[in-house]
């Protein structure tokens, strides 16, 4: 095994998304790619032409490529907030010309621009790039040597301190081909390309092609929490004129979901020759737990402009799924993506994929519904299994059966609220709910634990198809 720890000395993560024109996002989790520049950049500085790399630096190098995608394991983070600074800008060639232009080399005879300072701020400042088949031999030592080198990772001010873990911590991101997030990760040429790149003009390298990542449930540096069944949540979003819904259309939304995946999956092995066979998991026939389909609205603590619209869709898939069960899966959804998502009585919905790592808005943000918090609630309201009994608990006691269901311990709940209305903003009250043809009991629950629950946390008899689903009210 290898694992290379990162060090944030400031505490801060300053780096710049290499996709957004505005140069104004930050990046976290750091990307592999960055990483991997950082050791090129640092194995010139040991030899002593910048040029060209020592052999034993340039053997290390080419081992690291061929071991592929490391894991990660990183802390949440949170976007720094603080205004923009006015720098000045580069002078224009045509600007240094005559003996006015030689003033423009100075910066206060040169405009200003505001430039973004893009940065995150982790809650343990480390970062670990892990390789768990990697076996070093002895290049352990030259890599020891090439990290000491690296002072800092993305921008000059983010000043790290790297070195050679020897008992890192479990990954939060694997690789994965069916993950939600994009991370860019070097290729085996790269090496050649950085040095070439240097040589003739020692511009700015071009990015490498994204790998696919998926969170692994651990927590890094940090203790490790509570969690649910669910590990993989999968979000969708109309596109823009498609028809608007609020969250008292859930079920019609979720229902329809769920049956047009299973004919696209139908459709697709048909396509390919193959007999139809719609996995356990999407169906949910005979299988528990299985996918749960929920619509996201637009929910919020605080914000009291929220309006409990749908903004998006999501699939929660379970632990422990077997790899041709994803697969199918994924295709169907594709097949979804080129078809568009029915709903009788309502119009079709062009669905397409939100990308974990470029999320629109804060409701189609997994990390909003996956995130760690002591303190949670229902955005749409809970269907109770059975009417709730004085002898058994009351509301209370369907609610702690729930949560067994799921996976949390009834144990870590301190403190249950049940009612009508939601604690959030834009979450219609339980009563305009209809959870099907019999009468049910349908309440909004706030839970308290003693400790962070990563979610997502979806309760009650109708939790498969978006009722009961909760959101964070305080994070941890």
């Amino acid at each position: 095994m290898l694992a290379i720890k990162i060090e944030y000395l400031t505490g801060v993560c300053m780096a710049t998304r290499h996709d957004d024109p505005s140069r104004s996002t930050p990046e976290w989790p750091p990307h592999p790619d960055r990483l991997f520049s950082a050791l090129v950049a640092a194995a010139g500085a040991l030899g002593t032409d910048a040029h060209e790399l020592s052999d034993l630096s340039k053997s290390a190098l080419q081992w690291i490529l061929k071991c592929g995608a490391p894991q990660l394991a990183v802390s949440e983070a949170h976007p720094r907030v603080m205004p923009g600074v006015h720098m000045p800008t580069n002078p224009l060639p045509d600007e240094l010309k005559g003996a006015k232009g030689v003033l423009g080399l100075l910066p206060t005879h040169r405009k200003k621009a505001l430039l973004p300072v893009p940065a995150v701020v982790p809650d343990e400042p480390v970062a670990y790039f892990i390789w768990p088949d990697a076996e070093p031999d002895g290049r352990l030592e030259v890599l020891r040597n090439i990290c000491q080198q690296v002072t800092y990772l993305g921008r000059s001010r983010s000043l790290v301190r790297a070195s050679v873990a020897d008992d890192p911590p479990p990954p939060t991101h694997v690789p994965d081909p069916l993950g939600q997030f994009q991370f860019r990760v070097a290729y085996p040429g790269r090496l050649g390309y950085l040095l070439d790149k240097y040589k003739d003009d020692g511009g700015k390298p071009a990015p490498c092609p994204p790998r696919r990542y998926r969170s692994a449930g651990g927590q890094g540096p940090v203790d490790r929490r509570l969690s649910t069944v669910f590990e993989r949540c999968w979000i969708f979003r109309p596109r823009t004129g498609d028809p608007l819904l609020p969250a008292i259309s859930t079920l019609k939304v979720t229902q329809a979901f769920r049956k047009a995946l299973i004919d696209c999956i139908d459709k697709d092995q048909r396509s390919r020759g193959l007999e139809p066979l719609v996995p356990e998991i999407v169906h949910g026939h005979g299988k528990h737990p299985h996918c749960a389909y929920v619509a996201l609205p637009f929910v919020h603590p605080w914000q009291r402009h929220a309006d409990g619209a749908i903004k998006g869709l999501a699939v929660l898939v379970p632990r422990e799924v077997d790899s041709n069960s994803l697969l199918t899966m994924a295709c169907g959804l594709l097949w979804l993506q080129e078809n568009g998502l029915g709903m009788p009585g309502i119009g079709t919905w062009h669905v397409e994929e939100v990308q974990a790592d470029d999320p629109p808005n804060a409701t189609l943000d997994p990390v909003v519904w996956t995130g760690v918090a002591r303190l949670w609630a229902t955005a749409t309201p809970m269907v109770f299994g059975h009417f709730p009994k004085p002898k058994s608990g009351g509301e209370a006691g369907v609610v702690l059966e729930s949560l067994r269901m799921i996976g949390i311990e009834p144990d870590r709940v301190v403190e249950i609220g049940v009612g009508r209305h939601s604690v959030l903003h834009g979450a219609p009250p339980s009563w305009c709910f209809k959870a099907g043809r019999e009468p049910s009991w349908v309440r909004h629950v706030t839970l308290r634990f003693d400790r962070p629950v990563r979610g997502p946390i979806i309760l009650g008899s109708m939790r498969y198809f978006g009722l009961g689903l909760m959101r964070p009210v305080e994070s941890s």
